[in-house]
């Protein structure tokens, strides 16, 4: 039997947060389930997106913050190009992730959180994805000890060696031309700090 939502337990300002943090029409929702039904990855969700749509509409942040879900959406945009309201569903998944980082909450998904971390800390650093960094710092964080990190690197070094032959895989980083520019950006999208 599932719990009860008890409203003295919810965060009446949630919906705010979400929009400043760029997850705007949320209250737009009228819980049709197109969202949830073209979700290709929808099968490991621990929430639907249609019910964290409406867990954000009640404040249930707590809830919200800690699942796998918005840690599990592809960004395709196939429920946003579906939503017969309008809501911006991925843009809403992008706010939670980045409320969650900022707020230091524990996910139930800790290793897709920590590819997510890891790719936009390196896209902040050279302005562009470096996969060998990627690759490495993902193994560090997502393991819980050395060993896991080295087993991890093992395992997808037949992936990494493939796009090395086919010449989609530098050895090197590139920056763009203006990354004070891409900081400043960064720096925004994170709220002011790194």
């Amino acid at each position: 039997m599932e719990e009860p939502i008890r409203l003295t337990e919810c965060d009446p300002n949630f919906i705010q947060e979400v929009a400043e943090a760029g997850g705007k029409n949320v209250q737009l929702c009228f819980q049709c389930g197109t969202c949830s039904g073209g979700c290709p990855t929808a099968y490991a969700m621990d929430y639907t997106p249609r019910q964290i749509i409406g867990m954000v509409n009640l404040g249930m942040r707590n809830e919200v913050l800690k699942s796998g879900t918005i840690w599990v959406c592809s960004s395709c945009y196939t429920c946003m190009t579906r939503c017969p309201r309008g809501v911006e569903i991925t843009k809403v998944m992008a706010a939670l992730k980045s409320i969650a980082i900022k707020s230091g909450i524990e996910t139930k998904n800790k290793k897709a959180a920590a590819f997510y971390k890891t790719f936009v800390e390196v896209a902040g650093a050279y302005g562009r994805l470096f996969e060998p960094m990627l690759f490495l710092k993902f193994a560090l964080k997502a393991e819980d000890s050395l060993t896991g990190s080295v087993a991890r690197l093992l395992k997808d070094a037949p992936f990494g060696l493939e796009l090395t032959k086919k010449g989609k895989l530098a050895f090197m980083p590139s920056k763009v031309k203006n990354m004070q520019q891409i900081k400043k950006i960064y720096e925004k999208a994170m709220g002011g700090s790194k």
